[in-house]
C-alpha cells in the first residue's frame, strides 16, 4: 500500500471527544467533514484514547508529539519541579509554563521565545519532527509549544498570547482572533512557496474559551471558529497542490469538566495571596515554595495542575536530588493532608476537597516507584485495589495512567481534587481538567485520508488498530492513549522511530 505523501496535524487544545462527535454528527462541521468523509467519517479511523496524568496541556501535548508517557518524556505538568536540575546545571528548579503564573513569571515567555518546553523534554524521547527529519522530511509547526526538530517554527507573538490569556476589554484578544491569527501565519508560510512534509496547526483558543464559559460552549466554538479555519487550511493546501494524498491527524490533548468558579473551590498556593495550602506546611514546620525564585531553598514545592497536584518533599537529611525518607519526610505530610480533608484541620474550607492522596516510596523503590492510595496512620493500599473498591470516582484507567507518569519530576505525593463537588487546583474557573475523571480524560484521536480509496482507508484502520493494540499490550494492558498518536502516524507514513 502506498504511504501518504504528507502529514497534516490539526491539534485542538481541550476538545472533548463527545463535543466533537456530536457536532460532526449534527452536520455542523462541513470542513472537518471534508477530511473525515462526512458525518459518518467514511475515510477516517477513530481511536477511543485517553489523556495523560495529569490531563493537562503541556504534559499531554508532549506525549502526543513524542509517543511517550510523562514518566519518559519528563514534562509532569504545566507546573512541576525538576529536583535533579536536568536543564539547569544540576540546580533544582520549579517550572510554571502557564501565562500569568506568579511563581515562575518568565517561563511562559521562554516557552515561545526560547523553546523551553522543547528543551525540557528528555533527550532520549525524539519528537515526531526529529524522526521525520532523520528520514529527510521537513516540518512546520504553528503556535505549538513543542517544535524540536521542525525546520520551521511559527510561535505566537508574545504580546498576542498575553492579551489572549490575560487581557481584558480593549486590551484583550478574543480566542477566535487568536486562532485565526495562527492560520494567517500558516497559510502565509504556504503561500510563500514552502511545501513541508509535516504540518501542525495548533488551535489553543477552544480550551481558553471553555475555561471561561464552560465545556458546554465547545460545540459552538468548534462550529463557528475552528471549522472555518480548517476550511481555510484545506483551501490553501488544495491551491498549492498539497491536499491530494495527504494524511490528516485530528487530535486533542484532554477534555474538560465543569466546576465551581469561586474562591472556596479553587485550591491555591499563589503569590502574594490565596495561600490556602500554605497553612498546612507552616503547621508542619516546612518552608513551602511560595515566593518567586525561592526554589530550591525550601522544604516543599507544590505543582498545581487543575484536577491534580504534585507535592515535592526534600530529604531533610540530604539534598533535593536524594529521594525523601518515606517515614520521616513523606508520610507525615500525607497524614496532614488526610486530616485536612477529613476534618478541616489546617484550613476549614478544604475539608472534603480531595478525592485521593497518593504516596510513593522513592527512598526504597526509586522515582518510578508505585503510587499507592494513602488511608491514614501510615497505611497504604494499591491504587488498583482502591479504585476497584470506589467505582464512584469514575476515573478512566487511572492506575495505568498514574503508573506511566511516575518519574523524578512527579511529586512524592499526588493529590486528586474532588471535582465531583467542584474543587480543583488553581485560580477560579468554570471549566477545568488535569484529573482522571472520564470527561476530562477522553480525547479526540482521528486519522483520515480524504482522497483515499476504500482499500487505503481499510489499510489505515488496520494499521492504526495494530499499532495501538500492540503498544497497549506491551505497556501493562493499558487503554489507548494520546501517546499512541505519533507512533501510529509514523507507521502510516512508513517511517521507523
Amino acid at each position: 500500500m502506498r504511504h501518504p505523501e504528507r502529514l497534516v496535524v490539526i491539534a485542538v487544545d481541550g476538545l472533548r471527544r463527545d463535543a466533537f462527535e456530536r457536532t460532526l454528527a449534527a452536520g455542523d462541521l462541513p470542513n472537518i467533514a471534508r477530511i473525515v468523509g462526512g458525518r459518518e467519517a467514511e475515510t477516517a479511523c477513530h481511536v477511543d484514547a485517553l489523556s495523560t496524568a495529569p490531563s493537562i496541556t503541556f504534559t499531554a501535548q508532549a506525549s502526543i508529539f513524542t509517543g511517550q508517557h510523562p514518566g519518559a518524556h519528563g514534562i509532569a505538568g504545566n507546573e512541576s519541579f525538576d529536583r535533579l536540575g536536568r536543564i539547569s546545571g544540576g540546580r533544582p528548579r520549579h517550572f510554571g509554563f502557564d501565562v500569568g503564573y506568579t511563581l515562575a513569571v518568565d517561563d511562559a515567555i521562554a516557552v515561545f521565545t526560547d523553546g523551553l518546553a522543547s528543551r525540557f523534554l528528555s533527550e532520549e524521547t525524539p519528537t515526531l519532527y526529529e524522526t521525520a527529519a532523520a528520514h529527510g522530511l521537513t516540518s512546520v509547526v504553528a503556535h505549538h509549544m513543542v517544535a524540536r526538530g521542525a525546520g520551521a517554527w511559527l510561535p505566537p507573538d508574545i504580546v498576542d498570547i498575553a492579551r489572549f490569556t490575560k487581557g481584558k476589554g480593549i486590551l484583550g484578544l478574543e480566542a477566535g482572533a487568536y486562532d485565526r491569527g495562527m492560520l494567517d501565519r500558516l497559510v502565509g508560510y504556504l503561500d510563500a512557496g514552502n511545501r513541508p512534509d509535516t504540518l501542525t496547526a495548533y488551535f489553543m483558543g477552544l480550551d481558553h474559551h471553555s475555561h471561561v464559559h464552560g465545556p458546554a460552549s465547545q460545540p459552538g466554538y468548534l462550529r463557528d471558529v475552528i471549522d472555518p479555519q480548517v476550511g481555510r487550511l484545506l483551501d490553501a493546501l488544495q491551491t498549492h497542490g498539497m491536499l491530494e494524498g495527504a494524511l490528516f491527524g485530528l487530535v486533542s490533548d484532554h477534555g474538560q469538566i465543569e466546576v465551581v468558579p469561586d474562591d472556596r473551590h479553587s485550591i491555591r498556593l499563589g503569590f502574594p495571596f490565596d495561600r490556602e495550602l500554605g497553612h498546612l506546611f507552616e503547621a508542619l514546620g516546612l518552608d513551602v515554595h511560595d515566593v518567586p525564585g525561592e526554589d530550591p531553598a525550601c522544604d516543599a514545592v507544590v505543582g498545581l495542575n487543575g484536577g491534580q497536584a504534585h507535592v515535592y518533599l526534600q530529604n531533610r537529611a540530604g539534598r533535593w536530588a536524594d529521594p525523601p525518607r518515606h517515614a520521616e519526610d513523606v508520610l507525615p505530610v500525607a497524614e496532614a493532608f488526610r486530616e485536612m480533608n477529613q476534618t478541616g484541620r489546617y484550613e476549614d474550607e478544604l475539608q472534603g476537597s480531595l478525592d485521593l492522596i497518593l504516596v510513593r516510596d522513592a527512598e526504597h523503590e526509586g522515582w518510578q516507584g508505585e503510587y499507592r492510595a494513602y488511608g491514614g496512620d501510615g497505611q497504604t493500599q494499591s491504587l488498583v485495589g482502591y479504585l476497584a473498591a470506589h467505582p464512584e470516582l469514575d476515573y478512566a484507567d487511572g492506575a495505568n495512567r498514574i503508573r506511566l507518569a511516575a518519574g523524578s519530576c512527579t511529586g512524592d505525593l499526588i493529590l486528586l481534587a474532588n471535582g465531583r463537588e467542584g474543587y480543583y487546583f488553581g485560580a477560579p474557573t468554570t471549566g477545568v481538567h488535569g484529573g482522571l475523571y472520564l470527561e476530562e480524560s477522553k480525547v479526540v484521536l482521528t486519522f483520515a485520508c480524504p482522497s483515499g480509496s476504500p482499500e487505503q482507508v481499510a489499510w489505515l484502520r488496520e494499521t492504526v488498530a495494530g499499532v495501538v493494540a500492540d503498544r497497549c499490550a506491551n505497556e501493562g494492558n493499558r487503554q489507548p492513549s494520546v501517546a499512541d498518536f505519533a507512533p501510529a502516524a509514523l507507521a502510516l507514513l512508513g517511517l521507523s522511530p
